[in-house]
């Protein structure tokens, strides 16, 4: 099946006017609350805002893409695909774990590395990382609530329906299937703090929409690689009062740590990647969906 014999829908769906639409959203929605702030004197938790926000920017942003996908004739069923039947959901668990591992230990080496040489621009981003909307035993039951569900539900169905169904497929039109997925695996890490660990999570979770088919296989990984994550703040000892010095300090001591996560999940990684890495003219999920439902 050649994917250029059909309506060719991606063509068309441009990523520079998703980012842009995504920088406009965020300004406006900025704006707004600034203004509310400004008028009512009414003070929002910063903590809780952050997550509100979340939720407004993505969301607003995949309901304009969905309106495009009426204009261009794009079928969001052919995007998100059917869950394969009998799915083996216990290696994919092994899976999100070694990825989970892998981006601990490339986030404390990388980081680590950094800061020998710039140690000033890893307190900041440490400092922003520590203000993420992680959910945290000492926060209000409100703000740990509302993250979870940012974390669980929210992000892994915006995020993955974004990169996934939508910026991965432009790219694989436009440039073919590889680059298509090293591409948007990149900009998925560019977009998180850990660029190196989020951009491998980036490129097993865009196999595993290219293999399946299924945009749900790769939103269920993402939702339980954040589970994982939610688990480990809440139920860990640690504290978001720490000052970016001493985590500066923390992360320089957990050098050997990072170096025994990577040793542990990089080759098993390596592996899947191979051993699924997609054949140069391989279709989009897209095109393999609309086919089979058309024969």
């Amino acid at each position: 099946m050649n994917s250029e014999n059909i309506n060719h829908p991606f063509l068309h769906l441009k990523v520079r006017s998703l980012l842009l639409r995504l920088l406009l959203i965020s300004i406006v929605l900025g704006i707004g609350l600034g203004v509310i702030q400004a008028t009512i004197g009414l003070k929002f938790n910063p903590l809780v805002l952050n997550l509100i926000l979340y939720i407004f920017v993505f969301g607003l942003l995949c309901l304009w893409t969905l309106a495009d996908f009426k204009r261009l004739g794009v079928h969001l069923r052919y995007v998100v695909g059917r869950l394969p039947s009998n799915y083996r959901w216990l290696p994919m668990v092994g899976l999100v774990i070694l990825l989970l591992l892998f981006s601990m230990g490339s986030y404390l080496v990388l980081f680590y590395l950094l800061s020998l040489v710039a140690p000033s621009f890893i307190e900041a981003i440490l400092r922003d990382v520590a203000n993420n909307p992680t959910p945290y035993r000492s926060a209000p039951l409100l703000f740990n609530l509302l993250g979870v569900i940012v974390l669980v539900v929210v992000a892994p169905i915006t995020e993955e329906f974004l990169f996934r169904g939508i910026i991965l497929q432009r790219w694989a039109s436009k440039w073919g299937i590889r680059a298509g997925l090293l591409s948007s695996s990149l900009l998925f890490g560019i977009g998180h703090a850990n660029v190196v660990g989020l951009s491998m999570v980036g490129m097993v979770l865009g196999l595993l929409y290219i293999k399946t088919r299924s945009l749900i296989v790769p939103i269920a990984c993402h939702a339980l690689n954040n589970s994982f994550v939610v688990a480990m703040e809440l139920f860990s000892n640690g504290s978001k009062t720490v000052s970016a010095v001493n985590r500066l300090e923390q992360l320089r001591y957990s050098l050997w740590f990072g170096i025994l996560f990577i040793v542990l999940s990089l080759p098993v990684l390596v592996r899947f990647v191979s051993q699924n890495w997609p054949r140069k003219n391989a279709s989009v999920p897209y095109f393999i969906n609309s086919f089979q439902k058309e024969s």
